[in-house]
């Protein structure tokens, strides 16, 4: 199926998911959206090469890994996968490739979000030209936009003074080495186990608190009020006031047991009087968008052809 001269490829692998799409430089849209596991990864030459074939002739792409990017190279923070955008070019002839940390992408993706695409949990006032964007999945993303450029952060991988992040929670904060083991998936099942001893994939928790369980419940209010907490912390320490916006399947999905008053005391009533002002002032949203990767990648993209 030929469609454009000017398509291209874009490519999301992230902890879960491998997902892609088509566009057109200049474009605002994508097409051909497709997501499937990981385990196609075994197989990567020939999807990507199947890609072209099916939607070519393609000149472009953008690859966004969940991994951290030294120089032009990836390699997962979570499975044997390394990808190098030179190599890429030169086994598909194309005439560009780039590559993205995933969260870098989700960076992207926030100028092109429309304002019926953000859910606010506070509206706030803001007061400067800094955003923070930040998801719980497999792992924790983040990045942190200024003026439009984007910087991609490893901050689920920093350690956390838990106790404090846990204190009220009657949760025993030990078993979590850095961030992300309490701010993804994995994070939700932990709490749960904690506080029932039975082992559960996050999908089940949530679907029994879905269904009013108190236990699974209890467990997600333990995982939003860290949250609240932890974003409180990352708030004070990149001073985003433009806003803190939050994406991907997992906050999309939690959104639903956000008490939004609950949340915002646990982001600003522990502060000093003059910090809590600020906060207070600092926009916090969810963003409805699904594929936010894929849109961020031709963000980027876009953004290397304006003249």
């Amino acid at each position: 199926m030929s469609v454009s001269p000017e398509n291209s490829l874009l490519v999301d692998i992230g902890g879960t998911n491998f997902r892609s799409a088509v566009a057109s430089i200049g474009s605002s849209e994508i097409r051909f959206a497709k997501k499937e596991s990981l385990d196609c990864l075994k197989n990567f030459d020939e999807i990507i090469g199947g890609i072209i074939n099916l939607y070519g002739p393609i000149e472009h792409a953008v690859f966004s890994v969940a991994g951290p990017k030294i120089n032009n190279s990836i390699t997962m923070t979570n499975r044997k996968f390394h990808i190098d955008a030179d190599d890429v070019k030169d086994k598909f002839n194309l005439k560009s490739c780039h590559l993205l940390n995933d969260w870098e992408a989700i960076g992207f993706s926030l100028h092109t979000t429309k304002p019926e695409e953000i859910q606010y949990i506070q509206r706030g006032e803001g007061f400067n030209n800094t955003s923070l964007m930040l998801g719980p999945g497999t792992g924790l993303g983040a990045a942190f936009i200024s003026d439009n450029v984007v910087f991609p952060t490893e901050v689920g991988n920093t350690t956390f003074l838990f106790s404090k992040v846990f204190e009220g929670l009657e949760l025993n904060g030990n078993r979590f080495d850095v961030l992300e083991d309490v701010l993804s998936g994995a994070g939700i099942a932990f709490i749960y186990e904690s506080l029932t001893n039975k082992k559960l994939t996050p999908e089940e928790v949530v679907s029994l608190a879905t269904n009013k369980d108190p236990e699974a419940s209890k467990a997600i209010n333990i995982f939003i009020d860290a949250l609240a907490r932890i974003l409180s912390d990352l708030a004070l320490t990149y001073m985003p006031g433009k806003g803190i916006f939050m994406a991907g399947g997992l906050i999309r999905t939690l959104n639903a047991f956000i008490d939004q008053d609950r949340f915002m005391s646990e982001f600003k009533d522990l502060r000093k009087p003059t910090h809590a002002h600020l906060l207070s002032r600092i926009p916090v949203g969810i963003i409805t968008r699904e594929m936010t990767c894929l849109y961020g990648n031709l963000a980027f993209l876009n953004s290397q052809f304006k003249s």
